[in-house]
């Protein structure tokens, strides 16, 4: 009897150590197939290597933290098909208009079938002014949005820069401070042809000119988001990449994980604590 427990026990230890080297081999494969690829992100840029303290710097470090593989590309890799291994494009702070020049029109079509096709789009500041639509040529190369600027006459649209506070709409969010460099005032527009836009955040405070009456600004979306085909899109008139010391940047995160989702259902809500569930968490937890 003791022969023949041995032997039972033998061939169980063989029986174990067996499994254990097939699941050694099966585990990573499971492993690998199952790890989400990270998203993948060009930041427009003249640069193929922008200075760590510029808009285009500040979005590539922030997103590559947050463990996506993000990096410069120039207006004619997207002419020349750049787009296509790629998850989310997006337009920092600069000039919207020579953003826009430098696609040119070809480059501009590009995008807006980029995203229409399911990609993902995000600007601050300059690029809150290309992918709206456009008040010059070269801004109407890009049109994803159903906004407008607004108040951009006779170089009005030179506001300043500082410290600004923005209202997110929601119950229970609390004003936030946000940096803010000449950004588009919108208006969201009814215009055919577009998907979805609405406003996750509202300006509270002015940003005007030494002796101008201002009063604009108070009240107009500070934060844009929306759909346009089967892509989504988030705009940020103001700058959430600069100033760390506001909390702003997880902003940025949030947004590129859901501009990257594709289509969005008709009964999908497009509101700041969709957008933004970090943030939201963060104000409900204060």
């Amino acid at each position: 009897m003791k022969g023949e427990d041995c032997l039972c026990r033998l061939r169980r230890m063989r029986l174990a150590a067996g499994l254990a080297f097939v699941l050694g081999i099966l585990a990573p494969i499971v492993l690998a197939e199952e790890a989400p690829k990270p998203i993948r992100v060009g930041v427009l840029s003249a640069s193929d290597a922008p200075a760590a303290n510029t808009s285009q710097g500040l979005y590539i470090k922030i997103l590559k933290d947050a463990g996506m593989e993000a990096g410069p590309v120039s207006a004619q890799m997207v002419k020349d098909g750049a787009l296509d291994k790629l998850d989310l494009f997006i337009i920092g702070g600069g000039s919207g208009t020579a953003f826009n020049k430098s696609l040119g029109p070809d480059g501009g079509a590009k995008v807006e079938a980029f995203v229409k096709k399911g990609g993902g789009a995000m600007g601050s500041c300059a690029g809150g002014y290309s992918f709206v639509r456009g008040h010059n040529e070269a801004l109407r190369y890009i049109e994803i949005a159903n906004a407008v600027c607004i108040d951009t006459e006779n170089g009005r649209w030179v506001r300043g820069s500082g410290e600004v506070m923005i209202s997110p709409r929601g119950e229970g969010l609390s004003q936030r401070k946000i940096f803010y460099a000449n950004g588009p005032l919108w208006k969201i527009t009814d215009a055919p042809g577009f998907g979805r836009t609405e406003a996750l955040a509202t300006f509270v405070t002015d940003m005007k000119k030494e002796g101008d009456p201002g009063g604009v600004m108070p009240g107009t979306p500070a934060i844009l988001a929306g759909s346009f085909g089967e892509g989504r899109y988030v705009l940020f008139s103001a700058h959430p990449e600069f100033k760390w010391k506001y909390g702003n940047t997880p902003m940025i995160v949030d947004a590129a994980r859901w501009v990257v989702r594709g289509k969005l259902p008709e009964e999908e809500k497009i509101n700041y604590a969709a957008v933004f569930p970090s943030m939201s968490e963060k104000a409900a937890k204060e």
